[in-house]
């Protein structure tokens, strides 16, 4: 009861497995719960855990008009306001550690509902995807080539999800990517979209994500990154190129005391990006790139030194803030 709760928000096509697939002796959830906090898991629209709504179906096109940007303003937000409801912490703040998508919301809401800055104690940025327009990954690059073509006739045919899970699917993937085997084609799609890293790479745990991820999402989110790749700025979802031009998100209204973790061999998230928006913020407390010059986008979920390379140095500044906190608690 003593210590905030910990929100953990996970990347696209991700789900909250993505926190707990290395194990109760490695994964952040676990670690964080063993000592005592209270820690929840998000599943944001459209994974295969968060598939409900009071009038649409998953079947309905209109079920899958959203982006992270929905995810930011709506989503994060009543999230929020259900954990210090459902908690009653009297510092009526949280934590937040997102990855990835998980950041793209993140500052979706905080620079578009500069309320909710005062809700949040401490933020924590994995991987953060704010500015991507200097991908490496071949897979992306030729995906993002080919957009033009590729994204009109997914909407014409009403394509509006992208990689649904499914038994099949996973079952499929689990058996084509054998954790005996180092160079199954899991490594080598992994190896080509978030960067290569064999002497982190943990095959026991690819097997284990595999078996959750790709978990879902809309085709919308995937065009809403291509036009942050295309344009460079990290602004709402244009709807086409004749509309008017959509202001960008206030980044600088994003005042949370934010630490934030990339990676030096991230081929999705180039580290002169990351220090590009980052400099728009008004409250870093931390910008470090984590595990030497071969960490990758993947590592900061399933590395096989993630817990002493980064979630151990998560942990000991959360401990560190709580005892600031607490002797805040106890003066007022």
């Amino acid at each position: 009861p003593d210590r905030l709760p910990v929100l953990l928000v996970h990347g696209l096509l991700g789900s909250s497995a993505d926190w707990l697939v290395i194990g109760p002796e490695d994964a952040l959830a676990y670690q964080l719960a063993k000592v005592g906090y209270d820690v929840w898991l998000i599943n944001t629209r459209g994974n295969r855990y968060s598939r409900q709504h009071v009038q649409l179906s998953p079947s309905d096109a209109a079920f899958w008009n959203f982006t992270w940007h929905e995810k930011g303003i709506y989503d994060l937000p009543a999230v929020i306001d259900y954990m210090l409801n459902d908690t009653k912490h009297p510092a009526g703040q949280i934590y937040y550690i997102g990855y990835s998508e998980g950041t793209t919301a993140y500052f979706v809401m905080t620079s578009s509902r500069p309320a909710y800055n005062r809700k949040i104690r401490l933020a924590y940025a994995l991987a953060p995807s704010v500015l991507l327009d200097s991908v490496r990954s071949p897979v992306l690059n030729s995906l993002v080539d080919n957009a033009q073509v590729i994204m009109p006739l997914a909407f014409t045919t009403n394509l509006v999800e992208l990689l649904r899970w499914s038994e099949q699917q996973s079952g499929m993937l689990q058996t084509m990517c054998p954790p005996e085997t180092k160079r199954n084609p899991c490594v080598v799609l992994f190896d080509n979209l978030f960067g290569p890293n064999p002497e982190s790479l943990d095959t026991n745990a690819i097997q284990s994500l595999v078996g959750h991820c790709p978990s879902g999402a809309a085709v919308k989110e995937v065009y809403h990154y291509h036009q942050v790749i295309q344009n460079g700025i990290f602004r709402p979802y244009q709807e086409s190129a004749v509309d008017r031009i959509v202001v960008p998100y206030n980044l600088s209204a994003s005042d949370v005391p934010v630490h934030i973790y990339y990676g030096m061999n991230d081929w999705i998230i180039h580290p002169k990006n990351v220090r590009k928006f980052t400099a728009a913020l008004p409250n870093i407390r931390e910008l470090r790139a984590v595990g030497g010059k071969k960490f990758t986008h993947l590592d900061f979920i399933a590395a096989k030194r993630i817990r002493t390379v980064l979630y151990t140095k998560i942990m000991a500044n959360l401990q560190n803030d709580m005892v600031e906190l607490l002797r805040q608690l106890e003066k007022s």
